[in-house]
């Protein structure tokens, strides 16, 4: 047995999977390596469930009905290995319907799982081809085969600008009636605060001056009463304490010990006497110099200017130097628009000399691509008709010129892209997305593959019975298709042909068995010795004798003439 070599896969990998709850798996974990891997077994034996284990880890819709009878939920968990480490992905299904997400035990949502895994696995299927038939993906592809990438980040940058520049242009008042327009209402609004002249406190220092001029009149009312009884010698309290000053001086003579209490007297009289004096003092200086109708004017129009600017007596001021600023700032902008106009026409001009060049790339390397996918369609036994087409978006006045047309540019350029294939004689090219046959589809799926292996970064593919349909020859071709793709990417393929399985690096084999009653699906590495004694049964069936082993040993040796970097 030769020693494995460093694996050549880069970027992301599968490196367990878990799976427990799922239809007839009870609980199986599998770990899978570099390289192809490949998964074989009998019809229902449970191949397609561990696709759809990793179609649930990477987002797809959940279905309640998938779960295990007598389960209340399935788990799918995920061990993946990439540039930044490693990452554990799990998935719950409930019973009632209630799907969990997690990402290194933290709680994401199921769109969060897609963004983060769906990218890193890819799954060629039966009923999985939504990325093959995305046109940005598809002009992705062809951008890294063209090697154009770097030019379409220069018109991104530019395209960019641009925009910027619009939007400053906009948030100038656009056009010149718009303009004019907003600078009215700019102008009011200052002019109205200015009018105001509203001074910090001065609500507060109003609704004082509301109250005392409100209760005057009871005030000055009570006023004079005190007047009255101050001032009454005979029965006020001024009289009254002169008695009892006279009377506390005169039982101080007669007892020594009445002197604090003359003192007393003595001081109650003279605070009597200053009392007097200070309601005298008020008068008409203490009342409010306007009348009340004057101030409750005066707070409406603070409260009308609260209300319409939308904040309180201390955010009239702030917005104040708001639509000064506004008014200053509108006031200056034609001559700034006019710059923008300028500068924009400059960048137009510069994105549509990129955007020639981008197409011009993506012309040339569409010829080059088709070329290398039709090679490979060949070989797996489709008609070579795979054709990509690129056509200019139209645009509008204010879009750059690209070749003297006006050009919908965005930051991706100024062409769609899109990939046909006609699977039948006669018939034109059409989408590659409204292809019928997902066979077809699949094996469209790995001829782009093996295609832009070289051109895009490692992830895991996964292939779900892509040899429907096919012979030994082809199925031959299309296993040593896998095996080429493998170096780049992890590859894990659900196959019935012994071709196919004969590449692989790690061969899984799928079984079920009934255990208390119930079926349960098994899944488990085979040895190299149990390897020949499978794929003799895929040649022969479960009776093969001594000469499909002897084909099946000799397409194993076959295979490690590949020299591939993963030997078991």
């Amino acid at each position: 047995m030769k020693a494995a070599k460093a694996p050549a896969t880069s970027g992301s990998q599968i490196r367990e999977l878990g799976v427990a709850g799922l239809a007839i798996i009870d609980a199986v974990r599998v770990e899978f390596g570099p390289g192809l891997t490949v998964l074989t077994g009998e019809t229902g034996a449970g191949k397609s469930l561990i696709v759809d284990a990793l179609s649930l880890a990477r987002g797809a819709r959940a279905d309640a009905t998938a779960i295990r009878a007598g389960e209340d939920r399935l788990r799918v968990d995920l061990l993946i290995s990439g540039e930044g480490g490693e990452q554990v992905i799990a998935r719950e299904v409930h019973a009632e319907g209630r799907s969990v997400a997690r990402i290194d035990d933290q709680l994401v949502t199921i769109g969060r799982l897609a963004a983060e895994v769906a990218a890193r696995i890819e799954i060629h299927g039966q009923h999985d081809q939504q990325r093959l038939g995305d046109r940005a993906r598809q002009r992705d592809l062809l951008d890294r085969w063209s090697e154009c990438i770097p030019v379409r980040d220069q018109i991104a940058a530019l395209v960019d600008a641009r925009a910027t520049l619009f939007e400053e242009f906009e948030a100038l008042g656009g056009d010149d009636a718009r303009r004019e327009a907003l600078l009215a209402i700019a102008r009011a609004e200052r002019d109205d605060l200015l009018a105001a002249a509203i001074e910090p406190g001065e609500v507060e220092r109003l609704r004082e001056e509301l109250r005392r001029a409100s209760s005057g009149d009871r005030i000055e009312a009570l006023r004079g009463e005190l007047l009255e009884l101050l001032d009454d010698d005979a029965a006020g309290l001024r009289g009254r304490a002169r008695l009892l000053d006279r009377a506390a001086r005169e039982l101080q003579k007669l007892d020594d010990s009445a002197t604090a209490l003359a003192e007393r007297i003595g001081a109650l009289s003279i605070e009597i006497d200053d009392l007097a004096r200070d309601v005298s003092a008020r008068g008409v200086s203490d009342a409010p110099a306007r009348p009340a109708a004057e101030i409750e004017e005066r707070l409406g129009l603070i409260h009308s200017l609260e209300r319409r600017f939308r904040t309180d007596e201390a955010g009239l001021a702030e917005a104040l130097e708001r639509s000064s600023a506004e008014v200053q700032r509108l006031e200056g902008a034609a001559a700034r628009q006019a710059a923008i106009i300028e500068e924009r026409a400059v960048l137009a001009a510069k994105i549509g000399d990129l955007a020639l060049n981008l197409r011009a790339s993506r012309a040339t390397g569409a010829v080059d691509l088709k070329r290398a996918v039709n090679t490979a369609l060949t070989a797996l036994a489709l008609p070579p008709t795979f054709e990509i087409e690129v056509r200019a978006r139209e645009g509008g006045a204010d879009d750059p010129l690209v070749d003297g047309a006006p050009c919908a540019v965005d930051r991706s350029g100024g062409d769609e892209v899109e990939y046909l294939f006609a699977p039948n004689a006669g018939e034109p090219a059409a989408p590659i997305a409204k292809i019928a046959s997902g066979g077809e589809l699949s094996r469209v799926s790995l001829a782009l593959e093996e295609a832009l292996s070289d051109a895009s970064e490692g992830r895991t593919l996964v292939f779900d019975e892509i040899d429907a349909g096919l012979g030994g020859r082809a199925g031959e071709t299309l296993g040593r298709s896998l095996k080429r793709i493998s170096a780049q990417h992890q590859v894990l393929c659900v196959t019935h042909l012994p071709q196919v399985a004969a590449q692989a690096d790690v061969h899984l084999h799928v079984s079920k068995r009934e255990e208390g009653g119930r079926t349960v699906t098994q899944v488990r590495r085979l040895t190299d010795d149990e390897r020949v004694v499978e794929l003799a049964s895929m040649l022969a069936g479960d009776g093969a004798g001594s000469g499909a082993a002897a084909a099946a040993r000799r397409s194993e040796e076959h295979t490690s003439e590949l020299q591939s970097p993963y030997v078991i």
